[in-house]
């Protein structure tokens, strides 16, 4: 029997019997492999090196960077433009609690965090710490996870006008990294799961979550232009600068930047030499844009009435394996009780879920696809050496600790990993550090 009348069958009994709802811990069955790999090959990926959500010449850099909380000196603060605050039409007087996105993406860090513990640079008077609550609300846990594993609370519903206040959407929640955003242009797909198509959504909504105790929009006091801008600052930060040319294919290194994917790295030493051979047989093929080492893979278009895969995700086991015992139970304020959130997540024979939250569900939480949990975005690896830790959840102190990661049950055995298995010995290990070391 071919799969195509196996899944014909399931999508039949689902339309006679209707939609079934189960209940289910975070984790996937082996039974739904079918399912999830008929979802995967529906989704069509577009292989042409184009940017089609790029801001470019819409936004003004500079006026980006005063908008993003950075001097004219690109190094130090300067919240005079960067501040989102005034009367709202939609959401009454809004009073900026001080953050700007200076606050958590710092320039001597590749636009991201300082060293954790944040405390060992950064003092608690700090409109990092002192503006917080606007990240964590009432959680408990928010500010020790994020001082010492630099993790922020995120609700990813938590602006969605379409859904009340009391919808599980609304009441799930991550821990995420902030993201370093060095070469942030030449990935698709936005955050850490990958889930804003465009610059601009991404920053609107960080603006709304980062700079207000409460839950209201108030786009008119972040008028498109003024985030486009923070957009083209944002894009503008690219290294090695020869990878701008991937960007033009008017630029006489494009084709060379494309057709030679390792053309700006230099591997001199036989140990980074063997390591560049290891990363073309078991990295590239997820890593495979080419010089910059995200995923090119991309749907392009206009979003549909459901929300599709704008960039390629990926659940390779980081999120199961929960390395910090995070807690994904929301905190109950009138009890001070932990309290388990249940969502409905619907499969792609129509199968309704209902899925008890137990780990970071990725991607999962905006689509509300079964076959999306745990699924998150490729990231780029350029400096890869300077942007630890790693993973979306910082588990990976090292990229010793990363390499190790991938040669465990952990990835094998993930819905990716299965695919792309990963065993190496002690040598070969050494070797593919060096070359991640060398990008």
């Amino acid at each position: 029997m071919s799969n195509q009348t196996k899944l014909l069958q399931r999508l039949l009994g689902a339309a006679i019997v209707g939609a079934v709802a189960i209940s289910v811990q975070a984790d996937a069955s082996s039974n739904d492999n079918f399912l999830r790999t008929s979802f995967d090959e529906g989704v069509h990926y577009s292989q042409v090196l184009d940017f089609p959500n790029r801001v470019g010449a819409l936004g003004d850099i500079a006026a980006g960077q005063a908008k993003f909380g950075i001097a004219a000196d690109g190094v130090s603060s300067d919240d005079s433009e960067a501040l989102f605050e005034g009367v709202s039409s939609i959401a009454g007087a809004v009073t900026s609690n001080g953050r700007t996105c200076f606050t958590c993406h710092r320039p001597d860090r590749r636009l991201g965090l300082p060293p954790l513990p944040l405390t060992s640079t950064v003092p608690l008077s700090d409109v990092l710490f002192t503006g917080l609550q606007a990240d964590i609300g009432d959680e408990p846990l928010g500010h020790d996870n994020f001082n010492n594993l630099g993790l922020l609370f995120h609700r990813p519903g938590r602006f969605n006008p379409l859904l009340p206040p009391t919808s599980p959407f609304r009441q799930v929640f991550f821990w995420r990294k902030t993201q370093p955003l060095l070469n942030v242009v030449f990935t698709f797909g936005n955050l850490n799961d990958g889930r804003m198509r465009e610059l601009t959504e991404a920053t609107r909504g960080a603006i709304f979550v980062h700079t207000q105790n409460g839950d209201l929009r108030f786009d008119d006091l972040a008028p498109l232009q003024s985030l486009r801008d923070m957009s083209a600052f944002m894009e503008w930060n690219v290294d090695p600068p020869e990878l701008a040319a991937l960007l033009d294919p008017g630029d006489p290194l494009h084709d060379t930047l494309v057709d030679d994917p390792f053309y700006t790295v230099n591997a001199t030493t036989p140990a980074e030499q063997h390591g560049q051979e290891l990363f073309k047989k078991h990295c590239i093929s997820c890593h495979n844009m080419p010089n910059v080492f995200s995923n090119k893979d991309h749907v392009d278009g206009l979003p549909l009435s459901f929300p599709p895969h704008y960039g390629r995700v990926m659940d390779i086991g980081v999120s199961q394996r929960n390395k910090h015992n995070l807690e994904f139970r929301r905190f109950d304020t009138q009890t001070g009780q932990r309290v388990p959130v249940v969502i409905q997540l619907v499969k792609v024979d129509g199968t309704i879920v209902h899925l008890t939250v137990t780990d970071d569900i990725g991607v999962a939480a905006t689509t509300s696809r079964y076959e999306d949990l745990h699924r998150f975005k490729v990231p780029q690896l350029r400096r890869i050496s300077e942007l630890a830790p790693y993973f979306h959840d910082n588990s990976a102190a090292t990229l010793e600790e990363v390499v190790d990661y991938f040669d465990s049950p952990a990835y094998n055995q993930s819905a990716d990993g299965k695919k792309n298995k990963i065993h190496l010995n002690a040598n070969q290990k050494a070797d593919l550090v060096a070359f991640l070391k060398i990008l």
